[in-house]
């Protein structure tokens, strides 16, 4: 993982990581320490994980722009679409599960404009929109490939991957090779 692009940077992602821990998220792994040998004055932070984030919380309502992900927990479909809907940014969203109907419905319901089934990161291939919604979104169009005809439309890009028994069995998954949709 390379480093932030400036010590500026470095300092907003870590005053965010304080933040969390000050708001009472559990800090899993901390990334606020790393230095790389030979790079002692760069801006790296390590990979930082915060589980059971609530969403009073605001570590986990921001886009922190950089290596720290934020765990927030539900019981239930619909009370997780709802906590992902609630967000002010829709750039991508994700599930992972074995039901086609929950793929179905998390795919047609997400608010996001890249959605993701079984796959961590919904970014398409190049020809694809890289189109986020809400405040996510910067400019006036999505324009790209069939984004420059529909400028005025918000379009979803749906990344799909769905797994054999046999690869279900395996303690590790192989390149993505998922399929994409458009609605």
């Amino acid at each position: 993982m390379g480093p932030v692009v400036s010590a500026e940077h470095k300092r907003l992602v870590t005053d965010w990581i304080g933040k969390g821990v000050s708001e009472g998220a559990e800090l899993i792994l901390d990334g606020r320490g790393v230095v790389v040998p030979g790079y002692e004055k760069g801006f790296f932070i390590g990979p930082t994980i915060f589980d059971h984030v609530k969403p009073e919380h605001s570590c986990g309502n921001e886009e922190v722009f950089g290596p720290v992900t934020f765990v927030k927990r539900f019981d239930d479909f619909e009370e997780g679409l709802a906590l992902a809907n609630g967000s002010r940014f829709a750039n991508g969203s994700c599930i992972f599960t074995e039901s086609g109907y929950y793929a179905r419905e998390f795919a047609k319901r997400s608010h996001a404009g890249m959605v993701g089934v079984n796959v961590g990161i919904p970014v398409p291939v190049s020809f694809f929109p890289f189109s986020g919604h809400k405040e996510s979104f910067f400019g006036d169009k999505h324009v790209l490939g069939m984004d420059g005809i529909d400028f005025y439309t918000e379009t979803k890009c749906v990344t799909t991957r769905w797994f054999s028994e046999e690869e279900k069995k395996r303690t590790r998954v192989s390149t993505w090779e998922g399929t994409t949709t458009r609605s």
